[in-house]
């Protein structure tokens, strides 16, 4: 909390955010399965696990590695979804080629998942587009900008995310105002395009205009439907105001949304600070 107070209060959080906000809502617009089935707290921390559990087995066979009884425990201590939902989201992710079913070489009647480079390839590229934001907010901007290529530093940085699950399981727990907002699929995703579309560097009173239903489901490749249910509950949390095709946001919106990103970030630069302590 205190590393994304320290990034909000930089002179270029802003941008950083703007950024961040464009570079998440065209990654998830262009994959079925990070965004249509899972919310953004289920992908996030079931990626962590399966990337955890992976790494940790590559590195020692001691470890078993991700398996499914694994990931619904995880899923239960974690407070997400239910096992139904975690077992057809684990075969989502072998059909998308992110997960491989392996035999234990030792004794065959065990098996386990293997995380695919094209799954390991897709972490990276999430990273990324985190790296590259947070580069805008340090002294050196070209030191961060390839820094997801390192394989060692992205086991830190999940290695973090782990342990900060098992501590506090979900960074929405300090903005508790859109928490119910980011368990509907593809609200995290909305709230982003919603705040891109309004010129928020504005007084209050600018913070408003016409909303695009149409171009708004055709660029976040969500139905028109789930936006329009997701504008309800925004609406019925004051989070914003509608007139008929007109979002006005709140202070508290812009806040919250600013907050959420900014402990994204932190959560992936503590990461990296963590491997250099």
């Amino acid at each position: 909390m205190s590393t994304a107070s320290i990034f909000m209060e930089h002179y270029n959080f802003r941008a950083a955010f703007r950024m961040f906000a464009k570079r998440y809502c065209a990654m998830h617009s262009e994959n079925f399965f990070l965004s249509k089935f899972a919310t953004e707290k289920v992908r996030h921390l079931m990626g962590i696990y399966f990337l955890r559990s992976h790494l940790a087995h590559r590195n020692s066979r001691e470890e078993s590695g991700p398996t499914l009884a694994g990931a619904l425990s995880f899923a239960e201590r974690a407070g997400i979804a239910g096992r139904a939902r975690i077992a057809t989201l684990v075969r989502l992710l072998q059909l998308g080629g992110y997960l491989r079913k392996v035999t234990n070489a030792d004794d065959r009647r065990y098996t386990h998942y293997e995380v695919t480079p094209k799954a390991i390839e897709k972490a990276k590229g999430v990273y990324r587009n985190l790296l590259i934001p947070i580069s805008l907010l340090t002294d050196n901007p070209t030191s961060l900008s390839d820094l997801y290529k390192n394989d060692i530093l992205l086991e830190s940085i999940v290695d973090y995310a782990y342990r900060c699950i098992l501590e506090f399981k979900y960074i929405s727990i300090f903005v508790p105002e859109i928490e119910k907002i980011l368990e509907i699929s593809g609200g995290y995703e909305v709230m982003l395009f919603i705040t891109l579309e309004f010129n928020y560097n504005q007084p209050h009173a600018l913070r408003k205009g016409a909303f695009n239903y149409g171009r708004a489901s055709r660029e976040l490749n969500i139905p028109r439907i789930q936006i329009h249910r997701i504008i309800r509950k925004l609406q019925e949390s004051n989070l914003i105001y509608t007139y008929s095709s007109v979002i006005e946001l709140s202070d508290r919106y812009t806040n919250k949304i600013h907050l959420f990103a900014a402990l994204h970030m932190a959560a992936v630069w503590n990461g990296i600070i963590f491997k250099n302590i």
